[in-house]
């Protein structure tokens, strides 16, 4: 039955005319960032890949070749541009974390493929090999316990270290508090730190020190091993690693 499900959604996908809504999604909006280009309702145009999803999905990540595209109920997965896999969710999801690992977080539980879902009210969440850091109002938990209070905003990880951020960032699973050159609106984790302010992006060691910078007005910020991504008056920016822009 999930082959069959997964040829219908792929024959949807190839057949709906593009701006074509349906109830699987909601209506496009801006274009959203994500690792290698941009997703514009339910178009995905990025590195090396263009797709047409069934529908503008509520939430969306790319890591490397696989695309997850999150829908009420329901996961896509994509490999290469083709959908290979179909999950079900607990709820109707508010966001996607595809790095290091997947982790989709609904209202009220978070969800990891071949783990199941967990009831946690979280808003972020990323999926490690130490396990599933996530933040609810109160502060920053691993797994059922709680190993920091505090108003965080959101995460960053990669294979290494995992970062939550408020007035600074703290350092998992060491806990090492790590100084900010200003209020982080979004960052990735690569070898070094990559921070969006509200007037620049920041290259940053693991311990904060100051590398490199670039001033701008930017939206968003998203990598892959030797790209950063970010949105300029809605169109894509690309950046080498000491954050030269890319033609």
């Amino acid at each position: 039955m999930r082959w069959v499900l997964l040829v219908m959604l792929g024959l949807l996908s190839a057949c709906m005319p593009q701006g074509q809504t349906s109830s699987l999604g909601t209506p496009p909006t801006a274009p959203r960032l994500i690792e290698g280009g941009i997703v514009d309702g339910r178009i995905v145009r990025a590195t090396s890949l263009s797709l047409a999803l069934p529908s503008a999905p509520l939430a969306i990540s790319r890591n490397g070749d696989n695309i997850y595209a999150a829908y009420p109920f329901q996961l896509l997965v994509y490999q290469n541009g083709f959908l290979r896999d179909s999950q079900p969710l607990p709820g109707v999801p508010r966001f996607v974390r595809a790095k290091p690992q997947v982790v989709v977080g609904t209202e009220d539980r978070l969800y990891v493929p071949g783990q199941g879902s967990f009831g946690y009210k979280a808003k972020d969440a990323v999926e490690t090999r130490y396990g599933l850091f996530w933040l609810d109002d109160k502060g920053l938990n691993l797994n059922k316990d709680r190993i920091s209070e505090g108003n965080y905003n959101f995460l960053a990880a990669n294979d290494q270290y995992t970062y939550a951020f408020s007035g600074d960032a703290l350092r998992l699973p060491d806990q090492t508090r790590i100084p900010l050159p200003a209020p982080v609106k979004a960052a990735v984790v690569l070898d070094n730190l990559y921070v969006l302010t509200p007037d620049a992006i920041y290259k940053l060691s693991p311990e904060g020190l100051q590398l490199g910078s670039i001033k701008g007005a930017f939206e968003g910020l998203e990598a892959d091993a030797n790209t950063i991504y970010t949105l300029q008056n809605g169109a894509l920016v690309r950046l080498n690693l000491n954050l030269e822009v890319l033609p």
